[in-house]
């Protein structure tokens, strides 16, 4: 039935696009009734970005990415982060780690460590174009048939009015891997509009998301790599079993803005100043996770079996309506020492099931049912050159989480540094006192149940990053002091620590150019008091050194080589059945060099990389894995294309 929505609604996006491509003018604009007598206007392309924050509050503006720049890093797991801990296929499930870039972005548990490869409606770029605009993005390994790997993107957007646009995205990866059972398929479908003018601003969309990958539980020992088999034949712990995630999520987002207008003296017009807006956001997500085992009942990978050789599918079923009321009082740019409000009242209604008890040989199902109603507001100046900051808090007042704090707060301090006038200083901080997970306490299924009894874990949070852009310089350092640590435990179970825990970490990022050389370093020193219950590598490291020039003065060129690299830990373990990665004491990994060979292309709007990755396996000994038992691909060649228009 998933599927067949989806098909019914991706055709229908595709009926409905020419009508938009009519609707706004490609750069030329026919004027008057004479066939004989045209008017010609050129139209420039324009294309504007932005993403909602804070409940639709708050719009922050970002760039349309034309540099070719590191465009060879395509993969979602490792594009923003140093190091990661991670199963070896494109599609398969990884996480940070950076310990300050984790968190859930899915509102869901189990698909923390797929959430690089979803799109959710916090990631949603909103559009405003002057003429449409349309980006392919396609990338390729090199052997079709085998170990295939195939990336395909489209993202087309265009205006109906000034004002009104509509945005369709879809995405669809697949991935066979080196090793056995180890296939992939993620594709996103995703249909988003925003309409803005002076009184009204009126966002919503459309986003369906499926994962699906064979598990096939890690390599029975790590010494296999070295065993002088192919890699297609190295014994796994499994080749039955398959995960699969849906998620359906509809937004919407719509404030009506009170204000007045003022005389603007340099373009003569009246500009709308905006004083008060009312706010209402509502979002319902929908989850579906299937876990289908079908191995031999000789099979002892895991350790339980709860419902007997013959049960082979758990499938759980998880529900949020959120609905958030909100007002906002702006700030009024004119006075320098003015400031904005917010306050919002919201309720989250949450519904599902999950496999329950056996009775008389029946599976009985689970319900979950439960709900949460919460307030907030907040303070915030985000105009002017002295002082940026924001101040906001949210308590939870009843239900299931009630007694839940979030405060978090923001500091920066632009001024002129090294001859760069947007340098800045920026202070975070925050306090937390969060209720466990729902899935943290309670779970149901064939081979994992837990019924769990956590205290709400106390964190507070201090951060300080220093930013020059002109200079490609940023530096930066983080605190956590942590009461009642939640974390999954040797046992693949979610657990709690009543030791308090420091977590500590210092990252730096430079880039340095001399003529046509570019050479950019990235370093993370991060360190755990507690290393019995958060393993995390103390260093880790990203260099990257291209040549730069121009081949007929038209297709600029980059042809370099990167490596990642971090020190020897305890590297998390995976566990196919939950999706989660938790703690394991038997090997260390890491002290491995990562390294990728590429050319960066760029005609026009036109870029092309070609890279060959972890080449490192034709001529250094060592273990390649960041997940227990779970080997990094072996030296493989990519290539990527990605063409845009936008006039």
């Amino acid at each position: 039935m998933l599927k067949a929505r989806c098909f019914l609604f991706t055709v229908l996006i595709f009926m409905v696009l020419p009508i938009f491509v009519m609707a706004q003018p490609r750069g030329i604009d026919m004027e008057g009734e004479n066939e004989e007598q045209t008017a010609v206007k050129e139209v420039d392309s324009k294309v504007k970005l932005w993403s909602l924050t804070g409940n639709g509050a708050f719009k922050d503006s970002t760039v349309l990415d034309t540099l070719h720049d590191y465009n060879h890093i395509y993969h979602p797991v490792f594009k923003n982060t140093i190091s990661a801990t991670y199963t070896g296929n494109y599609g398969n499930p990884g996480m940070t780690n950076n310990f300050f870039q984790r968190g859930n972005q899915t509102n869901y548990f189990f698909l923390q460590s797929r959430q690089d490869y979803l799109l959710t409606p916090g990631k949603i770029k909103y559009i405003n174009t002057t003429t449409p605009y349309t980006r392919f993005d396609y990338s390729q390994s090199e052997n079709k048939s085998r170990n295939n790997e195939t990336r395909f993107n489209v993202v087309h957007s265009q205006n109906v009015t000034p004002f009104w646009n509509w945005t369709f995205r879809t995405n669809q990866e697949k991935s066979d891997g080196q090793y056995t059972a180890q296939d992939a398929k993620n594709n996103f479908v995703a249909l988003n509009t925003s309409y803005n003018r002076d009184l009204w601003n009126i966002y919503g969309g459309f986003i369906s998301n499926s994962v699906k990958n064979s598990e096939n539980g890690g390599l029975t020992s790590d010494t296999v790599l070295f065993s002088g088999l192919k890699a297609e034949y190295w014994p796994v712990h499994l080749s039955e079993t398959r995960s699969k995630f849906n998620s359906i999520n509809y937004y919407t987002t719509a404030e009506y803005r009170i204000g007045t207008y003022d005389f603007d003296p340099v373009d003569s017009v009246d500009v709308f100043r905006p004083i008060l807006g009312i706010i209402y956001s509502f979002e319902h997500d929908r989850y579906m996770q299937q876990f289908r085992d079908e191995e031999d009942s000789t099979n002892t990978f895991f350790e339980n079996t709860y419902y007997g050789d013959d049960y082979t599918t758990d499938e759980i079923k998880y529900r949020r309506i959120s609905n958030v009321f909100q007002l906002k009082q702006y700030e009024n740019p004119t006075r320098k020492y003015t400031f904005g409000k917010r306050a919002y009242l919201g309720y989250d209604l949450y519904r599902g099931s999950t496999p329950g008890v056996q009775v008389d040989s029946v599976h009985r199902r689970f319900d979950i049912k439960y709900s949460n109603l919460y307030v907030g507001g907040g303070i915030f100046r985000e105009q002017g050159r002295f002082w940026l900051w924001n101040f906001d808090g949210k308590v939870n007042l009843a239900g299931r989480n009630a007694g839940e704090i979030v405060l978090n707060g923001m500091i920066a301090k632009p001024f002129k540094f090294w001859g760069d006038s947007t340098a800045s200083m920026t202070f975070t901080g925050s306090f937390e006192n969060r209720v466990p997970d729902y899935f943290q306490e309670t779970f149901r299924s064939n081979h994992f149940q837990w019924d769990n009894n956590f205290d709400a874990e106390q964190r507070i949070t201090l951060g300080a990053k220093f930013r020059v852009p002109q200079r490609k310089l940023e530096l930066a350092a983080n605190y956590a002091a942590i009461n009642n640590f939640l974390y999954t435990n040797t046992e693949a179970i979610p657990d709690q620590t009543s030791n308090e825990m420091l977590v500590m970490s210092v990252y730096a990022d430079k880039d340095f150019n001399y003529r046509r050389f570019h050479f950019r370093t990235r370093i993370l020193w991060q360190k755990a008091s507690e290393e019995r219950y958060l393993h995390l590598p103390e260093w880790s490291a990203f260099v990257n050194t291209f040549y730069q020039f121009t081949i007929s003065k038209v297709l600029f060129t980059q042809i370099g080589a990167d490596v990642r690299y971090n020190t020897k830990y305890y590297a998390d373990a995976y566990s196919p059945s939950t999706g989660l990665f938790y703690l394991q004491n038997e090997e260390k990994y890491g002290d491995y060099p990562y390294i990728d060979i590429y050319a960066n292309l760029r005609l026009k709007r036109t870029r092309v990389f070609f890279k060959w990755m972890n080449i490192g396996t034709n001529f250094l000994n060592g273990t390649y894995m960041t997940t227990h038992n779970y080997p990094m691909p072996q030296a493989t060649f990519r290539l990527g294309v990605s063409w845009a228009w936008y006039d």
